[in-house]
């Protein structure tokens, strides 16, 4: 029995379409899907190679810094540490010439239960002082030029003490040398209390 060529043809060109349909189509199907997918991937990549370069220029650019940043965290401590303060505060009041009569923590918002977030929070010191007017403008100049930061936001004094006088004691008095107790003798002391704030977060 002899087929027609046409229809032999025509078998054929079905058979070859009927394979291209069910074997190639989803072989193609399947790799348009993963060539998306790998683009998606290359994507997600390259905006993670990004984010991670970003960091590592932001750590780099940190660390050239380290000296401000440090200055900035003397200047705005995370810790309050109120003993190394008050010692700060005593040990310039007598290294610019006065006496600490009383040193105390007048006001925290610190503790303050509704200061839990990251805002600034003040701490404020009462200092009773004996000096005179250029022992206390030095006293002054000093807290300004600190690495911490401090604002004298009142300033109180009474009248002139005899500068025999000895004041007081109280657990924070310190003890003046000779030299400063020889300047009270020949300058006219006065007794100041400065309200003193400063700032921790």
């Amino acid at each position: 029995m002899q087929i027609d060529r046409p229809i032999a043809t025509a078998i054929i060109l079905f058979i070859i379409l009927l394979l291209v349909f069910f074997l190639v189509m989803p072989e193609y199907k399947m790799f348009g899907k993963l060539q998306t997918e790998l683009g998606q991937k290359r994507a997600e990549f390259n905006a993670e190679f990004d984010y991670y370069a970003a960091i590592a220029q932001s750590y780099y650019d940190l660390q050239s810094h380290a000296d401000d940043i440090k200055k900035i965290d003397d200047a705005l401590p995370k810790d309050p540490d109120l003993g190394r303060t008050i010692y700060f505060l005593q040990q310039t009041a007598k290294g610019n010439g006065m006496m600490v009569k009383d040193l105390f923590l007048s006001k925290s918002s610190a503790n303050n239960a509704q200061n839990k977030d990251n805002s600034i929070k003040d701490i404020i010191f009462s200092i009773d002082v004996l000096g005179d007017y250029a022992s206390l403008g030095n006293f002054i100049i000093s807290l300004e030029k600190s690495s911490r930061i401090f604002e004298v936001t009142n300033i109180s004094f009474g009248s002139s003490v005899n500068s025999t006088a000895v004041p007081p004691a109280s657990s924070l008095t310190v003890t003046v040398p000779e030299s400063s107790q020889a300047q009270f003798q020949t300058q006219q002391i006065y007794n100041f209390n400065l309200q003193i704030k400063t700032h921790t977060y």
